[in-house]
C-alpha cells in the first residue's frame, strides 16, 4: 500500500458535525424523533385550550431536538474549534504498518493491530484508535483518494457505515 497523507485544520463545521451525528443516533435518535412528534402533536391538539406560558414551554419542547439541541452543539463546536490544538491543524498517514499523525512538535504512531474501528458518514470519516480517541477526516480533505481510504479502513479497521 503507498502512504496517503491528509494535511488538515479542521473548522467549527467538522466538529459539528461529527457531533451530531455522535449524538442523535441508535436509541437516542429513535428517542428524539419519538419525543419531538409527541411534543408537536400535544402542541397542535391542545393549542386553544391551554394558556401562554404552555404554549412557550410546548414551543420550546417540540424543538428541543430540532433547534434547540443543534444550535448548543455548535456554539460548543466554535468554541473547541478556536482551541490552539485544533487551529495548529495535524497531518494523518495511512501505510501499511498503521495510522500516523503529526501535530506541531508531536508524532504519534497507531499500529492496525490494536482493533481500530472507523465510521463512514455523509461528509465526514472518523477513524476511532481507541474507546474515547478519534480522528475526523472531513470530505474536503478526502475527496481525492476517498476510495483508497476507504479500502483500507474496510480492510484494516471494524468499519460502520451510517
Amino acid at each position: 500500500m503507498n502512504k496517503i497523507k491528509i494535511d488538515m485544520k479542521l473548522n467549527a463545521k467538522d466538529i459539528w458535525l461529527f457531533s451530531m451525528y455522535h449524538s442523535n443516533r441508535g436509541f437516542l435518535l429513535i428517542f428524539n424523533i419519538l419525543f419531538t412528534v409527541a411534543m408537536y402533536y400535544f402542541m397542535i391538539t391542545t393549542w386553544n385550550r391551554i394558556d401562554i406560558p404552555r404554549r412557550i414551554l410546548f414551543v420550546v419542547m417540540s424543538n428541543m431536538f430540532l433547534i434547540v439541541q443543534p444550535a448548543m452543539l455548535y456554539l460548543k463546536s466554535q468554541k473547541q474549534a478556536r482551541t490552539d490544538a485544533v487551529r495548529a491543524g495535524f497531518s494523518l498517514s495511512l501505510n501499511d504498518e498503521g495510522i500516523e499523525v503529526v501535530s506541531g512538535e508531536e508524532k504519534v504512531d497507531f499500529k492496525w493491530e490494536i482493533g481500530f474501528r472507523s465510521r463512514i458518514l455523509p461528509g465526514i470519516i472518523v477513524i476511532y484508535v481507541d474507546a474515547i480517541r478519534g480522528y475526523l477526516l472531513p470530505d474536503r480533505y478526502t475527496k481525492a483518494n476517498k476510495e483508497r481510504i476507504v479500502a483500507i479502513l474496510k480492510e484494516k479497521t471494524r468499519v460502520s457505515i451510517f
